[in-house]
């Protein structure tokens, strides 16, 4: 493995949307809860029934962009194809501007970039390139992806398609689940790595065992906020 691009949205952002009243039968404290307060937009919360996505999940005051939206399933693959499941990148070059081309870097020296057409690509030292996403896996050559996995390669579990059920198999097992908490939060992590360099625009150095940035304050201090009254007290 050589190179890994990983193709989401852009990193989150301050939220700028105009004041607006806010309509009877919402509870906009409730809605906005711990996030610093400002006014009510519908945009953020629609009233009534509605049949897209509201974009609270672009906004840093709420959410971590689609970085850590789509992200979040897709440097999982990355995370599980180089064996990181447990860990993280230890360098995080983020682009003098603009909301895609930050490099990460991983100990083993494989880089990985925000940015691309596709949902997961690998490159291999030998120029052979594996694509993985939603609904497709293929392969340059076409035989990579083709070819069976042998008796003896790594197989995953086979838990269907049902990540509850597996849940509660391994609640009577005591064997971890499939995509245990600590994967999805090692997944999150660098998603939260990626928004912070973006912020910040210069590179940043983690310790994947410590969980915290090398040096850097400014930085450490990112990784969580103070939230409002009354949810401080929580």
């Amino acid at each position: 493995m050589r190179t890994i691009r990983i193709g989401v949205g852009g990193p989150n952002r301050p939220c700028n949307l105009p004041n607006e009243a806010t309509p009877d039968g919402t509870d906009w404290e409730m809605w906005n809860g711990p996030s610093p307060a400002r006014a009510y937009n519908h945009q953020l919360c629609p009233n009534n029934i509605h049949t897209h996505f509201p974009i609270f999940r672009e906004f840093r005051e709420y959410a971590n962009g689609m970085i850590g939206d789509m992200g979040a399933h897709h440097f999982d693959i990355a995370q599980w194809a180089l064996n990181m499941d447990t860990s993280a990148p230890t360098e995080i070059h983020p682009p003098a501007t603009g909301d895609t081309g930050l490099r990460f870097v991983y100990a083993n020296g494989v880089e990985m970039f925000h940015g691309g057409s596709v949902d997961c690509r690998f490159e291999g030292t030998e120029g052979r390139v594996i694509e993985a996403g939603r609904g497709y896996f293929r392969s340059t050559p076409a035989e990579i992806a083709q070819t069976p996995l042998a008796v003896g390669d790594f197989h995953l579990p086979n838990v269907g398609n049902s990540h509850k059920q597996n849940w509660l198999d391994c609640i009577r097992s005591r064997n971890r689940p499939v995509a245990d908490v600590e994967i999805g939060a090692r997944t999150a992590q660098v998603c939260q790595l990626a928004n912070i360099a973006y912020q910040l625009r210069r590179m940043l150095r983690w310790d994947p065992v410590r969980e915290e940035f090398v040096d850097n304050a400014e930085a450490n201090r990112l990784r969580s906020r103070e939230n409002r009254t009354p949810w401080d007290r929580i």
